[in-house]
């Protein structure tokens, strides 16, 4: 009988403990309103994507209970019941964006936090750290607006593998897109209908995209296509020579067949600027 009680109390203290840790943690949490993006920019596809990442990295920090007001344009007011409003600003900018996070406190504390980009996919590689920065500042209790600039930087990107480059790239004018597997193989399609496989191997922060197999006239649409026929079969393997910028974009040049009326054939193999994107 001893025992029982014994484990009857042990049993009752291990669940007053549980219920203790449990509502100190809710009562750490601080309450977020999360409003809607303002912006002039047209692309509301772009905004809504980088809107929704915001709203899902907020989520997934610790110590924030976040209420979803994405539909709703945030006022001077701050809700008497919430901790922080937070919205986010982003506008074009000279071929770039502009973003600037906003948390406005209980008290009409105002913090924000701007940065400016090349590129929105920069945008979201950064949305973690720069909101984190955001409350970092919230709770050391920074209130003056921390302007930062994310230019291109001149340093290639060199975390770049397989794994990681594997996916949909798109960039060039007259092909649709590449797809690059992650065993180091791939296919382009062309915007003719045309599709080509090809090798992908990695050096450092180069990669290079080789031609598999033989060419032929449709591998060739920066040409004529009556001299494509002609001279295509017997072209050298087409090659992309690229340098990894970041996760999400790739620069070099594509070595190819080129017009040339100087010469006997008609054409000449070139090099030509190119640069990659990847799709999200």
């Amino acid at each position: 009988m001893f025992e029982i009680l014994m484990e009857r109390k042990s049993k009752f203290i291990l669940s007053l403990i549980l219920l203790f840790s449990v509502s100190s943690s809710l009562f750490a949490q601080k309450t977020v309103d999360f409003y809607a993006t303002v912006t002039s920019s047209s692309d509301t596809n772009t905004i809504k994507m980088t809107t929704d990442l915001y709203f899902t990295q907020f989520q997934g920090l610790d110590g924030y209970l976040v209420s979803d007001k994405r539909d709703t344009a945030f006022g001077d007011v701050v809700n008497p019941g919430c901790d922080i409003a937070f919205y986010a600003e982003i506008q074009e900018s000279d071929g770039g964006w502009s973003c600037t996070l906003n948390a406005i406190g209980s008290k009409g504390q105002h913090i924000s936090e701007t940065r400016t980009y090349a590129s929105y996919y920069k945008i979201l590689l950064d949305a973690k750290s720069s909101l984190e920065n955001l409350l970092n500042n919230v709770a050391s209790g920074v209130s003056s607006t921390t302007d930062s600039v994310q230019a291109e930087s001149n340093e290639p990107y060199t975390e770049a593998t397989l794994e990681t480059l594997a996916g949909t790239w798109t960039g060039e004018a007259l092909v649709d897109k590449v797809i690059i597997l992650r065993g180091g193989n791939g296919f382009v399609i062309f915007k003719n209908g045309a599709s080509m496989n090809v090798a992908v191997t990695i050096k450092g922060s180069n990669v290079t995209v080789v031609q598999k197999g033989r060419s032929n006239a449709s591998f060739h649409p920066e040409i004529n296509r009556e001299l494509a026929l002609k001279t295509a079969t017997d072209a050298a393997p087409i090659k992309w020579t690229l340098t990894t910028m970041s996760a999400v974009s790739m620069k070099g040049t594509k070595s190819t067949l080129v017009e040339d009326s100087e010469s006997s054939s008609g054409v000449k193999t070139a090099t030509l600027d190119v640069e990659w994107t990847k799709q999200q």
